[in-house]
């Protein structure tokens, strides 16, 4: 199925829109296409075609980046997931990418595509997201290579505790990480029940 027309049948509504997507489709037009294609195989060759041809904004990279995220997701079957949420008691902050596993435990994935500082801020928002939901796991995903290597450093040290795991897209590990995701089951959480017991009043 073509790319934008399979997004758009999984729930993402403004598919045809979306001008990340639209130069994701000029090298990848079909979900199934290159499947013969690793991860990071994938990612590094319609990411740096797209660069080279289109020369996009930072603004667009960024963009680009987390839709070829999305398609790995979607070829490998990981799903369903949220883009851009919100959890729940961790007000003012949307997440890249959050996956519910069968006990409903939040595994949020930030995705940037260099680190720079931007680790701090992924750092912060993942010591926010611990003190509501303690079980929940936060994973790094950068394009750049020395960036994790910085960030396992900082890991080594102590001086980064609350990002659980951190990778670059273009390695194997990041592969791994892919396939280990894939071996999950996922969920829709559902409403929370905020109570739980007794009498409505006032109403």
């Amino acid at each position: 199925m073509e790319l934008i027309n399979y997004f758009e049948q999984q729930g993402k509504k403004n598919a045809h829109s979306i001008q990340a997507l639209k130069l994701i489709e000029k090298f990848y037009p079909d979900i199934d296409y290159k499947n013969n294609l690793n991860p990071s195989q994938f990612i590094t060759q319609v990411f740096d075609n797209i660069e080279k041809k289109f020369k996009p904004s930072n603004t667009t990279r960024g963009a680009i980046f987390e839709y070829l995220i999305m398609c790995v997701f979607f070829k490998n079957d990981i799903k369903p997931f949220f883009y851009q949420a919100e959890l729940s008691f961790v007000p003012n902050l949307k997440f890249d990418f959050i996956l519910f596993d069968t006990n409903k435990n939040p595994i949020i994935i930030s995705v940037k595509t260099s680190s720079g500082e931007r680790y701090k801020q992924v750092e912060l928002e993942s010591y926010v997201a611990k003190q509501v939901h303690k079980k929940c796991k936060c994973v790094f995903i950068t394009y750049e290579n020395e960036s994790i290597r910085f960030i396992d450093r900082k890991k080594q040290l102590s001086e980064i505790v609350y990002i659980d795991e951190a990778y670059s897209a273009k390695e194997k590990k990041f592969n791994d990480f892919i396939k280990r995701l894939s071996n999950l089951d996922y969920i829709h959480p559902e409403k929370i029940d905020y109570i739980k017991e007794g009498i409505f009043l006032g109403g």
